[in-house]
């Protein structure tokens, strides 16, 4: 019997399309919810009202404002902003919507089967760089 040969651009985009479909249907199922301003951040054994973590930023921009040449100030708005981006992250949750096992199994199926088919062809040794092969000789 003849082994039949595949089509490697045929296995790409149908992983492609698993893998696609398996991380909108996963994705349809998580719900993401934040109380940024409504909660309270705790930094260790300090807590303060997750609306005040803005008032080192707006100080900061006044700061620069007043002094646009200051390195310091520059610096200070840089980190204002990175607390802010971790005042959110921390006040973000993500909750798994009820399904059933079969749906849950499917959409691993689809995710890991459709990134492990994009692999395969990505990673084939047949479409290596040529130039790392003239190089070694």
């Amino acid at each position: 019997m003849k082994k039949r040969k595949q089509n490697d651009l045929l296995v790409f985009f149908g992983g492609l399309a698993m893998l696609v479909a398996g991380l909108y249907w996963f994705m349809t199922k998580v719900t993401v919810s934040t109380n940024f301003f409504g909660g309270t951040l705790y930094f260790g054994s300090f807590h303060i009202n997750s609306g005040l973590i803005v008032v080192p930023f707006i100080a900061t921009i006044v700061w620069l404002f007043v002094n646009p040449d200051s390195f310091v100030a520059k610096i200070a708005v840089g980190l204002s902003v990175i607390l802010i981006i971790a005042a959110i992250i921390m006040n973000t949750s993500f909750h798994f919507r009820p399904t059933s096992l079969y749906e849950y199994l499917l959409m691993l199926v689809f995710i890991f089967g459709g990134g492990a088919m994009v692999l395969r062809v990505l990673c084939d040794p047949k479409y290596s760089d040529k130039d790392k092969k003239d190089d070694k000789k």
